[in-house]
């Protein structure tokens, strides 16, 4: 066991690269603009966070008014860990079989199980920082608002400690398993995703059945049956998910039998699943790991003319570099975020009492302001398409292979457009599940959708060029895990803030149109008109920036 403590320190420092940071700073007197950078971002959060801490503390009050206060902390609890199980599977795909230290641990004389220690505990680490912002607050102000007392804060620590082991360990038993039989198989980049996509499917779907089969049971009758009882609405939230109601019950039964009782299950069930995941680790662990990145072909013979025609007549540049960003690792991180987040809007927006009461509200705000339902439309679909990471990873991602983009005969000009391609093609995906939300969700007519889909694609181009140009500017090329080229990459923070700079400096340009009395389509029509000049000057920037860049970065 002497060995494990060892993995997880030099895991933990390889993935957060904090003495190569201090190194830079302190050393080298380099990335020094960094520090400021982040104090401004606190400062930033700051409003955020006191306004999400009010919102918690109305929400404690009405919840306390009807005595189901104890349903606030099961609604944390379940957001934590839903949102682990859907999001946590790159992280646990990328750390498990792509990370590069692999390469120096599988020949070493450890164990399968000790390999897998070390790369969960990293994941947890991760995820603790991950789900922060969304349980802490809910924990706290509960804690605060309740005056509870040590046992409360105590039961806290430990229910958070203890959180994402149970989504992950759900997803790192189906991953190991997947891939297993993925290496079985020539198919291995398509099994990975459809694997992938199947995974999430199912926990959407139990997740959101249950909610709905609760909903088509109620009347005012059980109404008032859950008002009586202080567990009741617990009980019917954590229906699909047992251990938020055991989370739940732990916070608010402190040291009490019950209490302690529910905090048993809680952590005796997520380390039962943790140990089941070590022993399956030690018999399907290195089965999928190794040769994993082996290429099968199959046996053809070729005439003289079929040899001379495929070695003579190779792709486009262009279309080649396109063909090689759609790496599966990153293809799950990209593309499924821009289907998730719709597809999780259409879910809540329909939950409620089975009709859509969300939906039918939002249509009604919108349906007598045309101008204003086919700017938020377009807002929205554009932020589906844009803010998921893949155009301002887009250079991290090849890490330290990036010599060679460097060294083949192809321009930079050319690089840069395949690029541009792959990441705009991901921005249309978005767009495109935004569309679908407004059609099935918000029944939008044409007459919103086709203006707002035109603003949306035209309002794609400036934002990925932004997020490309930051990347190029600093690309992070040295990391051992592929998900530190996209989760942990402040590109990614700096990008997301350039998009929702643009998009505010666009939605004053609105009002000042309104206010010169321009009406609401002549007004839609100048908007277009900026973000397609906007566009066009992002990308001779980009192209221009390239040109000059390119050579000089060290890989």
């Amino acid at each position: 066991m002497s060995r494990i403590p060892t993995l997880v320190r030099a895991g933990l420092k390889s993935n957060f690269g904090l003495s190569l940071f201090r190194y830079r700073v302190v050393k080298q007197k380099r990335d020094l603009w960094l520090i400021p950078v982040f104090g401004l971002a606190g400062l930033a959060l700051a409003p955020m966070f006191y306004g999400l801490v009010l919102l918690l503390r109305n929400l404690y009050i009405a919840l306390h008014t009807i005595g189901q206060e104890s349903l606030m902390p099961a609604l944390g609890v379940l957001a934590g860990q839903l949102f682990i199980l859907l999001f946590g599977l790159y992280y646990v795909i990328s750390a498990f079989y792509f990370s590069r230290d692999l390469e120096m641990l599988i020949p070493l004389p450890l164990k399968p199980f000790e390999v897998m220690f070390s790369k969960f505990a990293v994941i947890l680490v991760n995820e603790y920082l991950t789900v922060m912002a969304v349980v802490v607050p809910v924990l706290a102000v509960f804690g605060a608002s309740s005056a509870a007392g040590p046992a409360y804060w105590i039961n806290a620590v430990l229910i958070y400690l203890f959180l994402p082991v149970i989504p992950l360990a759900v997803v790192s038993a189906f991953v190991v398993a997947m891939m297993r039989l993925v290496n079985l198989s020539r198919k291995k980049d398509i099994l990975i995703i459809v694997g992938s996509i199947i995974l999430i499917t199912a926990a959407l779907s139990v997740q959101f059945a249950a909610t709905r089969a609760g909903n088509r049971e109620l009347n005012a009758e059980t109404v008032a049956g859950y008002l009586a009882s202080p567990d009741s609405l617990i009980h019917r939230l954590g229906s699909g998910f047992p251990p938020s109601i055991w989370a739940a019950k732990a916070l608010t039964g402190g040291f009490s039998r019950s209490g302690l009782w529910n905090l048993f299950l809680f952590t005796g069930v997520s380390l039962a699943l943790f140990a089941a995941i070590l022993g399956l680790s030690e018999r399907l662990f290195y089965r999928g790991l190794v040769g994993l990145g082996e290429v099968s072909g199959r046996r053809r013979a070729l005439s003289a003319a079929q040899l001379s025609g495929r070695v003579s007549s190779g792709r486009h540049p262009v279309r080649a570099i396109f063909a090689r960003e759609w790496t599966p690792i990153f293809l799950l991180n990209g593309t499924l975020t821009v289907i998730l987040v719709p597809v999780l809007l259409v879910l809540l927006t329909t939950a409620g009492s089975g009709r859509g009461d969300a939906a039918a509200l939002l249509r009604f705000m919108t349906s007598t302001h045309s101008f204003t339902a086919v700017l938020a439309a377009a807002v929205f679909m554009t932020v589906c398409g844009s803010l998921n990471g893949t155009s301002s990873s887009t250079f991290s991602r090849e890490g330290r292979h990036f010599w060679i983009s460097q060294v083949i005969p192809v321009a930079p000009r050319d690089q840069v457009a395949a690029k541009f391609l792959h990441s705009y093609l991901v921005a249309l995906l978005g767009v495109a599940a935004g569309t679908a939300v407004c059609v099935f969700a918000f029944h939008l007519g044409p007459g919103v959708l086709a203006p707002a889909i035109v603003l949306a694609l035209a309002g794609a181009v400036p934002l990925v060029a932004a997020g490309m140009i930051i990347d190029l500017a600093r690309p992070l090329l040295d990391w051992t895990n592929p998900q530190k080229a996209i989760k942990q990459n402040l590109n990614v923070l700096l990008a997301m803030a350039a998009d929702v700079g643009i998009l505010t400096v666009l939605y004053f340009t609105v009002k000042l149109l309104l206010k010169a009395g321009l009406s609401g389509m002549t007004a839609l029509a100048v908007l277009f008109t900026i973000v397609l000049a906007m566009g066009v000057a992002a990308w001779r920037f980009l192209v221009g920036f390239a040109g000059r860049r390119y050579r000089d970065i060290e890989g």
